[in-house]
């Protein structure tokens, strides 16, 4: 066989060839020695390596290189470059096969540098006696190569370029035997896989603390962020002052009961005639006093009585008469003395008490100062005395300390009476035809006097309303004036809103920044007069109460003559607080931040 019919190794056989060849112990070669090729040079060729540990687990070792300059010359040949290779220890009298580095049919890549010899150098050729030199090298099956490119099954490894890499410039210039070496296949380790234990695991347990913390604070009761409430003033609307229609001439007074304050014409006491009756009647009961149903005392009367009547009568007072030989009781002589205005009827009673009218006046005169009546003067029971006098607003609190007491309170409301002698006596207070006119008292000497009160309803409210009429030309001028007073009165009294609907009454405000107005449901009045105004108090209780339009407390009013109540509720919805809220807060959530 020639050597060109010697079939050309295949790159596995060249691997195999190029790795260590055994050298027989019994040759006694020494541990190193020198390999000659045809460039002349000479390079000193490591000592043998120990079996397993040329290669690495493989038992392979890397390709020669060329031990001229590792610049490739400027014209390289294209064919397939030889080495020759001479057993370690023996003289080169037989040589190796000549192998080539690669399959110049299989493989067309680029010339490793440093691997061809120049043209001009010859090259060895093979001796088939040493052919059998090779038959006995291991042939590593499990480091195969992968077919085609020069690869292995690590893909991302280029072996020919790690060698390269790996080997020094000039071999000859090496400090320490050269040994070449496969590239390291693990050298560019694969990337880990992000999901390994050591990752997930902590990765799910920092996922699962999250979500438990996400969820916890998301669903939390707001129980420990309940919203505050702060109160806010209110201030209520005072009524308008008032604009009495006062009469024309003469002098006049109104007052309206449980409210303070009078309003009159003048401060100037007129006189006031028969309304002297009014303090006689106080003076006896409180000598005498009665109780509603009593009629208290009996008074006699003669033919002398009788005929004192007609004197009474002839000097153009009035009077009534009386049952000779009969009797009157204490309260059907105050009833004939306010009724019917009996002068005779008011001296009787008075000078069954008081010697004289000196003695009585000092006695009137002391309880009006005791009962807080200023302004009235008194000097005899009947009024006959025009220097009796009284002050219009004088006679509005005497008015009040009348009806305080319920028997005269009863009489003076009365239109007519029956009384044994005088028979049925007509009223002369012309006003208790009126609706709510409660009476009180006339009085007549040169002019036309009236005492009045009349109830009238405000809202749900009774209020009674006082006017003093003095100085008119007629009975008809009195009443009309008094009608007027009362008429305006009774517009001006009329309920307004002291505190309107949506008024704010209180805010609510929550941790988290969210602000609703609390405001009255609806409007809230009581019965006021001449710039007055109420008293407001609330109270609030939100409780659970989250919507628009839910009551979260009261909003009262207090007037002088009454009181009212309104709801008060939220004007908007309390939002609750958001996801990022929730999560940035836990300590509030939880009622843990004081």
């Amino acid at each position: 066989m020639t050597p060109d019919d010697t079939p050309v190794p295949t790159r596995r056989a060249r691997r195999a060839q190029t790795g260590a060849v055994p050298t027989p112990a019994s040759a006694g070669a020494p541990e190193g020695g020198i390999l000659t090729v045809a460039t002349g040079q000479t390079v000193h060729t490591p000592p043998p390596l120990a079996a397993g540990a040329s290669g690495g687990a493989s038992g392979r070792v890397g390709p020669l290189v060329h031990p001229g300059s590792t610049t490739a010359p400027g014209d390289v040949p294209t064919v397939a470059p030889t080495i020759a290779t001479v057993p370690l220890g023996d003289s080169p009298t037989a040589i190796a096969p000549t192998i080539p580095l690669f399959d110049s049919d299989a493989q067309t890549g680029p010339v490793i540098p440093g691997l061809v010899p120049e043209p001009s150098v010859p090259v060895a050729t093979w001796d088939p006696a040493g052919h059998d030199a090779l038959a006995d090298v291991p042939v590593a099956e499990d480091s195969r190569p992968a077919a085609g490119g020069g690869r292995t099954a690590l893909a991302w490894v280029d072996e020919t370029a790690v060698g390269l890499g790996a080997a020094p410039g000039d071999l000859t210039a090496a400090a320490t035997p050269y040994v070449t070496v496969d590239a390291d296949l693990l050298s560019d380790a694969p990337r880990r896989s992000p999901l390994r234990a050591g990752v997930v695991v902590p990765t799910l347990a920092i996922a699962a603390v999250l979500g438990a913390y996400a969820g916890t604070t998301l669903l939390w009761p707001l129980h420990a962020v309940a919203p505050t409430v702060t109160a806010m003033e209110v201030q209520p609307v005072a009524a308008p002052a008032a604009a009495p229609v006062w009469p024309a001439q003469g002098s006049a007074a109104e007052a309206v009961g449980g409210i303070s304050g009078t309003l009159a014409t003048t401060a100037d006491p007129d006189s006031i005639a028969s309304i002297t009756k009014l303090v006689t009647a106080l003076v006896v009961l409180e000598e005498m006093p009665l109780a509603l149903g009593e009629q208290g005392p009996e008074y006699r009367f003669t033919s002398a009585d009788r005929s004192r009547y007609w004197q009474y009568l002839s000097n153009g007072e009035s009077a009534l008469n009386v049952p000779a030989g009969g009797s009157l009781t204490e309260y059907q002589m105050l009833e004939g003395m306010l009724v019917g205005s009996a002068n005779n009827y008011a001296d009787r009673l008075a000078q069954s008490i008081w010697p004289s009218d000196a003695v009585f006046a000092s006695a009137a005169s002391s309880w009006l100062s005791t009962h807080g009546v200023p302004g009235v003067t008194v000097y005899e029971p009947t009024g006959m005395d025009p220097r009796n006098t009284a002050s219009p607003e004088a006679l509005v609190v005497l008015a009040q300390k009348a009806l305080a007491n319920p028997v005269i309170a009863e009489i003076v409301a009365k239109q007519s009476v029956d009384l044994p002698g005088a028979g049925l006596v007509e009223n002369t207070n012309g006003l208790l035809a009126d609706p709510g006119v409660v009476g009180l008292k006339t009085g007549t000497l040169d002019s036309w006097n009236l005492l009045s009160a009349k109830d009238v309803t405000i809202g749900d409210t009774t209020v009674r309303l006082y006017a003093s009429v003095l100085g008119q030309p007629d009975d008809e001028s009195r009443l009309t004036a008094s009608r007027a007073l009362y008429a305006q009165l009774e517009t001006e009294l009329q309920l307004k809103p002291s505190v309107t609907a949506n008024t704010v009454a209180g805010q609510v405000e929550t941790l988290w920044g969210d602000e609703v107005d609390i405001v009255t449901s609806g409007d809230a009045s009581v019965v006021l007069w001449n710039g007055g105004s109420g008293t407001v108090a609330t109270t609030y209780h939100l409780g659970e109460s989250r919507d628009a339009g839910d009551a979260v407390g009261s909003l009262s009013v207090t007037g002088p003559l009454n009181d009212t109540t309104v709801d008060l509720q939220l004007a908007a919805d309390i939002t609750d607080p958001s996801p990022w809220w929730r999560l940035t807060h836990p300590l509030d959530l939880f009622g843990l931040n004081g």
